[in-house]
């Protein structure tokens, strides 16, 4: 062993190795970079490992979608673009709301003046009005009843037996046709016209309803029958039940036989007989309620058959004309034959009916009260 010498330390006997014994950084370097690509490779790994278990969580999703530029920005930061994001679509959500408030009271007027014009173009495009017919066949204690032929033995006893209120109902399934006689002050006024034809005087009355579907109002102003076409009576068989009385009805009368006919004022008072039209209207349409009008038309000499156009006028001052008929059919007004083969009077013409309610003329054509029903003493 070798001698220290004076004053040595013992720790300096350690080995202190030559520059030759330390690692060259050069050495040392690839493992390094092996850990390094190891270290990256786990923690890749790993990443994608959790990525495929959890997926990407929503802050993430929305900081790729509207932040993209704040990658790696310090959290308060992202904190303040997210508050100024809310902000800012709010105001721009407030905006629109308030544009389009301002937007709508300004186009409100226009837009109803625009509503309203279509809605009066659609009402204008429909029916301006419709019609349905009623005939009066209850309320008359004056009538004839016709028929296109002879009664039966049989039905000529039913009919002797039955109460003139009753007649009708017994006579309308056999073919009757009832012609109410006229209402007597309220007929049309004289005017020329046609003559001639194998009937007597007949007479229609119905009841023309009158509805409008439409929101605005119009006006019938005028109506005319148009149409006329006539010919001799069919019927030969007449049942008559003579007036007692007459009396007039508010409405229209209208006499075919004239040239030009026209409607005129039936009711009591200063106007009957004055044109209906050239003093009044009648108003449809608007929520008002439908118009009824009772139409009495006369005939002498043939049956007519007729139809009514009605002039109108509606708010937009608009006018047109409607051809009013009865359903499908025209109207018809029939007369008795002049000479009918079978004639049947009320028994309270005759003194001595015994109790018949009709009588039958034609097997008694002497009797004075027959001969006007039966044509006995006219001219050819």
């Amino acid at each position: 062993m070798s001698q220290r010498e004076e004053g040595q330390h013992p720790e300096d006997d350690r080995a202190v190795p030559g520059p030759s014994a330390r690692p060259s950084p050069r050495r040392l370097l690839p493992g390094v970079l092996r850990w390094a690509r190891t270290l990256r490779t786990r923690l890749g790994r790993r990443a994608r490992a959790r990525s495929r278990t959890d997926g990407p969580s929503v802050s993430g999703v929305l900081r790729e979608r509207y932040f993209p530029e704040g990658r790696g920005a310090p959290w308060h930061v992202r904190a303040r673009a997210w508050a100024v994001y809310v902000v800012l679509t709010l105001l721009a959500g407030l905006a629109g709301f308030a544009g389009t408030y301002v937007y709508d009271l300004w186009s409100t007027e226009a837009r109803l003046r625009e509503q309203r014009e279509a809605e009066r173009a659609l009402d204008g495009e429909g029916e301006p009005f419709t019609s349905d017919v009623t005939y009066d066949t209850t309320s008359f204690d004056s009538f004839s009843v016709v028929l296109d032929r002879p009664l039966t033995a049989e039905e000529g006893r039913t009919l002797q037996a039955t109460p003139a209120s009753e007649v009708w109902e017994f006579l309308r399934p056999l073919g009757g046709r009832m012609i109410p006689l006229p209402a007597g002050p309220g007929s049309a006024p004289t005017r020329e016209g046609w003559t001639g034809g194998t009937g007597g005087h007949g007479t229609a009355v119905f009841t023309l309803n009158l509805m409008s579907a439409r929101t605005s109002q119009l006006s019938i102003v005028d109506m005319n029958p148009v149409n006329v076409s006539c010919a001799d009576p069919t019927a030969v068989t007449v049942v008559h039940q003579p007036p007692s009385g007459a009396a007039s009805y508010p409405g229209v009368v209208v006499d075919l036989n004239h040239h030009d006919p026209m409607l005129y004022i039936s009711d009591e008072g200063p106007d009957q007989g004055e044109p209906f039209f050239n003093r009044r209207r009648i108003d449809l349409g608007g929520g008002l309620e439908p118009g009824g009008l009772r139409v009495e038309a006369q005939v002498t000499g043939r049956s007519c058959e007729w139809e009514i156009e009605a002039r109108y006028l509606d708010a937009r001052q608009n006018t047109g004309e409607v051809i009013l008929r009865d359903d499908d059919r025209p109207f018809v007004v029939d007369v008795p034959p002049r000479r009918p083969a079978q004639y049947w009077l009320a028994g309270y013409a005759f003194p001595d009916a015994g109790g018949r309610t009709f009588v039958p003329c034609h097997e008694t054509p002497e009797e004075f009260s027959c001969a006007p029903g039966l044509g006995i003493g006219e001219a050819d």
